[in-house]
């Protein structure tokens, strides 16, 4: 079974995408915000990761350096996910590396199809 990562602080949210990933028979595990998800990245080995890039304590940037090792070594895919959709914020995602790049709010439809591709 595929184990997605999900780094979101809005709790809502977070269990609103840990349901409908599950109904689509991943295996979900969660972080709060982004010093809980980079312990994760390392402990928790996931196959796919959907990250927040605006939360308290580590941003989604700050994580994605942090783990961006890990991330290579293993080939994990990688979603940035933010409510900002300025380009200078994309272009900050992509230079960086990650996969892709979903802004809020974001169709179910458009996650699933990121994924699979990505897969």
């Amino acid at each position: 079974m595929i184990k997605i990562l999900i780094i979101e602080d809005n709790n809502n949210l977070r269990e609103n995408l840990t349901e409908i990933l599950e109904l689509e028979n991943y295996q979900v595990i969660t972080a709060s915000n982004g010093i809980i998800g980079a312990e994760k990245v390392i402990l928790e080995y996931p196959d796919f990761i959907v990250c927040d890039i605006s939360m308290p304590q580590k941003n989604g940037f700050e994580l994605y350096i942090d783990v961006q090792s890990v991330l290579m070594n293993r080939k994990i895919p990688f979603i940035f996910m933010s409510a900002n959709s300025q380009e200078k914020e994309i272009a900050e995602g992509k230079n960086l590396g990650v996969d892709a790049y979903l802004v809020k709010p974001f169709k179910t439809e458009e996650l699933l199809k990121t994924i699979t591709a990505l897969m």
